[in-house]
Parts: C-alpha cells; sequence; structure tokens
C-alpha cells in the first residue's frame, strides 16, 4: 500500500512538473501567439458589433429607397392636390405603425411642403437656415444620405435622418422621403456593447467627424483626427479596401487595440478601440489560471461570434432575396436562380421553361378601390401562386408582374400555368374585382442567355395581352 502511494505520488509529481514546464515552456514560445490571439478575439468582437450596427441602420434605408420607389408616392407628388394630403399623411403614417421609426416625412419638390406621420409640418424656405440640407441634398449626386440633425417637429430631439430622393422615370425631382432614427437608439446599442464587450464603440464620416457616440456631447463637436491617438493613425483609418483595418499603439505595449470597419451603405466608418492591457498583466500574474481561459475564451467566442455572424449573413441574403409583401422572393432571387439553371443546363440536359405573368384590371382595382385593397389582392394572388407552384419557382418581378421557372418542357409548364390561370378565374375574391392573369411561357434552348430567354417570354405574355388577356402563351 506504501509503496503504491509512491508510485501514485511520484507519478502526480511527475504530471505536475510535466504540465508546470508544458506550461512555462508554452508561455515562453507561444507569447506571441497569445497576444495574436487576443487579438483575434478583438476582431471578431468588432466584426460581431460591425453586424449588427450594419444589420440596423442599413434596414431604414432599404424602408427610405421603398418609400421614394413607390409608384404611389410618385403619382401623388406628380399629381399632388392640397385636398388629397390626407392619403400621403395616411401613407406615411402606414410606414410609421409597420416600421416604428421614429420619424416618417416626405418632402414635395413642387410645394416644398414637408409631411410628417402626423400630418403638414410646415412649407420649407431657403431662408430658414434649418431647411438648408434639403437644398445641399438635392444639388449633391448621391441616392440616399444619412444626416444627423435635430428634429423640428419632435423638441429638436437629436435623429439620424436617412435622406432619399423620389425621381420620376426622367430622373426628375419629384421630393425627397425618408425616416429617422433618434439618435438614443443608436446610442443605446453602443452603450450595450461597451458593457458586454469592454471597449469603446462609435461612428464617424469619412472626415473622422463623430456620428453617433454614447456621449451626446461629442457628437458632430469632436473630430477624431484632432485626438493623438487616431492622429497618428493618419488616413488608414479610413482605408475603404479591407473589410477590417486593425491598428495597435506601441505605447502600451501592444495591448491597445484600434480597429475600423467601412459600412459602405451608411458611408460611414465603426471605430472600435479595445484596451487589452489589463488581460496581458493578469496573464503574467496569473500564468496557469489565464492560460487556460484564453484557451477556453478563445473557443467559445470563435464558436459563438461565428455563429453570430453566419446566422446574421444568412437572415441578411433571406431579407434581400424577400419581396416587400413577405410571400414570394424578388427579382434577384430569379435573376440568381436563372443564372445557376442556364448554367447547368449543358450537364443535366433537363426540360425547363421560363415564364412571366402579369394582372389583367389590377390597375383599376388601385384606382377604384386603393392601393390598401390592391395589396391585398396581391397577397392573395402571391398565395395561390406559390401553394400552385411549390416544386417550382415563382418570384414578384415587380408590381402586378411574377416571373419563375417551371422545370418541365414547354407544353407540360403551359398546361401547369393553365391550371394556374383556371384557378385564379375561378376564386371568388379575384372575381369580384374582375381579377385574371395573362402568362407568358417559353421553354430553355441551349443557345439561350438570360436575356433571350426572358425577352421570348416577354414576348409570350405581349400577345396573351394582345389576344384579349387572360390567357397562356407558349413560345
Amino acid at each position: 500500500m506504501k509503496q503504491r502511494n509512491k508510485v501514485g505520488l511520484l507519478i502526480s509529481l511527475i504530471i505536475l512538473i510535466g504540465i508546470v514546464a508544458i506550461v512555462f515552456f508554452s508561455f515562453a514560445t507561444y507569447s506571441k501567439i497569445i497576444k495574436d490571439d487576443v487579438l483575434n478575439i478583438s476582431k471578431l468582437t468588432s466584426t460581431n458589433i460591425y453586424s449588427e450596427i450594419d444589420n440596423e441602420l442599413t434596414k431604414p434605408i432599404f424602408v427610405s429607397l421603398t418609400m421614394a420607389n413607390d409608384s404611389f408616392v410618385k403619382q401623388w407628388l406628380q399629381q399632388e392636390d392640397s385636398s388629397q394630403n390626407h392619403e400621403i399623411i395616411d401613407y406615411l403614417w402606414g410606414i410609421r405603425s409597420k416600421y416604428n421609426y421614429h420619424s416618417v416625412f416626405l418632402i414635395s419638390a413642387k410645394s416644398l411642403h414637408y409631411f410628417h406621420y402626423n400630418g403638414l409640418f410646415k412649407t420649407i424656405s431657403p431662408q430658414d437656415d434649418h431647411d438648408q440640407w434639403y437644398y445641399d441634398f438635392i444639388n449633391q449626386d448621391q441616392l440616399y444620405i444619412l444626416d444627423v440633425d435635430q428634429d423640428q417637429v419632435d423638441n429638436q430631439r437629436l435623429t439620424i435622418f436617412i435622406n432619399c430622393k423620389i425621381l420620376d422615370e426622367q430622373g426628375n425631382l419629384l421630393g425627397v422621403a425618408g425616416v429617422g432614427i433618434e439618435m438614443t437608439y443608436v446610442q443605446e446599442l453602443l452603450k450595450n456593447f461597451e458593457r458586454d464587450y469592454d471597449l469603446e464603440a462609435f461612428l464617424v464620416d469619412e472626415t473622422g467627424l463623430i456620428q453617433a457616440h454614447t456621449n451626446p456631447n461629442l457628437i458632430e463637436n469632436q473630430n477624431i483626427n484632432d485626438l493623438e491617438i487616431y492622429a497618428t493613425i493618419g488616413s488608414d483609418l479610413y482605408n475603404k479596401a479591407d473589410t477590417i483595418n486593425v491598428f495597435n499603439d506601441d505605447n502600451l505595449y501592444n495591448q491597445q487595440y484600434i480597429i475600423s470597419h467601412y459600412i459602405e451603405e451608411l458611408n460611414w466608418y465603426l471605430i472600435v478601440r479595445k484596451d487589452t492591457s489589463e488581460l496581458a498583466q493578469s496573464f503574467n500574474q496569473q500564468l496557469y489560471y489565464d492560460l487556460f481561459i484564453v484557451i477556453l475564451v478563445l473557443a467559445s467566442v470563435l464558436i459563438i461570434v461565428q455563429r453570430i455572424i453566419i446566422k446574421n449573413d444568412h437572415q441578411m441574403k433571406q431579407l434581400a432575396l424577400l419581396d416587400n409583401l413577405g410571400i414570394l422572393s424578388n427579382r434577384k432571387d430569379f435573376d440568381q436562380n436563372l443564372k445557376t439553371t442556364l448554367a447547368l443546363t449543358d450537364e443535366t440536359k433537363d426540360f425547363w421553361s421560363v415564364f412571366l405573368i402579369d394582372l389583367d384590371h389590377f390597375k383599376d382595382v388601385n384606382d377604384t378601390h386603393g392601393h390598401l385593397q390592391g395589396d391585398k389582392i396581391l397577397k392573395h394572388v402571391m398565395t395561390l401562386c406559390k401553394t400552385a407552384l411549390s416544386d417550382h419557382l415563382i418570384t414578384r418581378w415587380g408590381g402586378d408582374e411574377f416571373s419563375g421557372i417551371i422545370y418541365l418542357s414547354g407544353v407540360l409548364a403551359a398546361e401547369k400555368l393553365e391550371t394556374l390561370r383556371l384557378e385564379i378565374v375561378n376564386d371568388p375574391l379575384l372575381a369580384k374585382f374582375n381579377i385574371t392573369v395573362s402568362i407568358g411561357v417559353t421553354q430553355a434552348i441551349d443557345i439561350d442567355t438570360e436575356d433571350t430567354i426572358v425577352r421570348r417570354a416577354d414576348n409570350a405574355l405581349y400577345q396573351s395581352k394582345t389576344n384579349g388577356k387572360n390567357q397562356v402563351t407558349l413560345l
């Protein structure tokens, strides 16, 4: 028994000596790797923050662009009538109710009326200093810009406005529309990041002027180029070519990292400053404990951050391919699938066809019953199409037109579309509004390109329309 205890003690001592030796050897050999790991953690953390900020501030840009391209908004501005002001106010209120943004507004280039979701706020004037942003913006080449300003409508609250131009088909200015996000919302996001990751995070424009910060006194008042720590980095801090730019301060033993991300949609930079000197000191003081913690934290952070990034990327891709009515995917999805299917045709030799669908008499519904009823009709038709073509691809081409791919020959595709047409004709809701569909379909051939097959399907649709509508034409 005593001998066994001695052997056990000896083995334990050898293991302990081995562990101590490995720890010290690892520290001596991999000190640079440990520093690199700390840097990677900082980079991954900043990438997570970048993804969150990009996601939160890109969505209102999409909403503003959607407003600027809405056919109802354009038509209303072209036929602006003060007796119909309630229509555009109701529209703005609908956007406000749907997305819950702090501000939703529209300015008519013709009347210079500033409409808010609560009503007509004022008529802007070049003599009003607070309106100068409008005249500066319309004289710029950008389709949209982000502007940090005080909201006159709401007690001068500091707001991030997304201003977007509304243009007619000839490119003439009809007005400006957009939404506003209260600065306190963005500040709360930054506060959460700073608390959770123990760092400083803020947004600046390309001149270095702070646009969003947890300290409201610094917003549009502090230029980081005036601070020594950022001035020493210089123009490299505003590099747009690389996804992420990392810098370190030699005066702090390479333990302070400054990371910049360029957010293209905002034309702003996310600046993250991470001080890791405490982590390095703790590692020196508690060698064994810190080595284990660094490995554990590194593995955990890598897994968590990668999952978050993958999830956010997947959600953004899905959002980018989803039509604004939320039932079918959009034209971008059709274009991607068409390109992929064309590329695979030479290998598989399978039959497939492209079709275009146009709703007959849909304009009458919008003109007579309004766009809300029109949206209900569109959603109902989308649901019918999605169910009928569940094994195939159908997307919203735009407006009241749909496009898709049926993985069958032209004849069989036409038969399937004919079944869909009859279902729409016999639908009680659609029959009530005299809604039918004209369809053009064409089978892919070996020499087809994206343009040729879509053009042929469009010609088939044109024949269906000119031959009396409510029919399927195969070319």
